[in-house]
């Protein structure tokens, strides 16, 4: 038999709590909310908490739970100026390609043609300076060969839906961290498709107080439609 841990996890009562008298002043977070799995920190000293990355680890150990900062909306640059920072400070031979800014994480995305020139160990672009100049955090990522429209029309819909997926993440954070509904932990998984094969792949996750369909897949190669679809009547 497993041996019981010694110290028992926070309920979600008491991790805001926790989270609030962990956090010393000179993080300056104005503001703490549930994001989907995630705990999000809105700072505007994004700098002190990127320098003292101990002060996140810690707390993350303590609660058991994910947490990610982010820089109050407050600090954040307009997108012209920031353009115009990163122009300044990014290598030019990393190449600069274009930026794409996602107002809901708090992040822009900077697309290069040499990303590791511009990693957070090379001394030339300090991601914690620009981060405290734009009010922005940075996401290398490399710049295709050729211009996509399909990554063009992902970055459209993320720019569209940006209030709608904030309201999305908060409503889905606060269903994970609510109290339990009940005390006892039972949960079943019937398979519905896809483990005797390739496709059509479905599970029924059930709990105590929710039921959770993963993944809903199709066997486009099947000869009838009982082999192509998940057998949803079973559940």
């Amino acid at each position: 038999m497993q041996k019981k841990q010694q110290q028992e996890l926070p309920n979600s009562q008491n991790i805001m709590a926790t989270v609030l008298t962990s956090i010393p002043k000179e993080a300056a977070v104005t503001r703490i909310d549930y994001e989907g799995p995630r705990i999000a920190l809105y700072t505007k000293a994004p700098r002190f908490l990127m320098e003292n990355s101990s002060i996140i680890s810690n707390l993350v150990n303590e609660i058991k739970k994910r947490i990610v900062i982010k820089t109050d909306e407050s600090i954040r640059k307009s997108q012209e100026d920031v353009r115009k920072i990163l122009e300044e400070n990014v290598p030019k031979e990393a190449n600069l390609q274009g930026t794409f800014f996602d107002t809901t994480t708090g992040e822009v995305s900077i697309e290069v043609k040499r990303p590791w020139l511009c990693q957070r160990n090379v001394e030339e672009f300090n991601h914690v300076e620009i981060s405290e100049k734009t009010g922005w955090k940075l996401r290398i990522r490399k710049s295709t060969t050729k211009p996509s429209n399909t990554i063009k029309s992902i970055n459209y819909q993320l720019k569209i839906s940006s209030s709608e997926r904030a309201k999305h993440l908060k409503l889905i954070g606060e269903q994970i961290f609510r109290p339990r509904l009940a005390q006892k932990s039972e949960v079943s998984l019937l398979t519905l498709g896809g483990f005797g094969q390739v496709g059509r792949s479905c599970m029924l996750l059930t709990t105590s107080d929710s039921k959770i369909l993963i993944d809903c897949g199709v066997n486009p190669g099947a000869r009838n439609p009982s082999e192509a679809f998940p057998r949803i009547d079973w559940a």
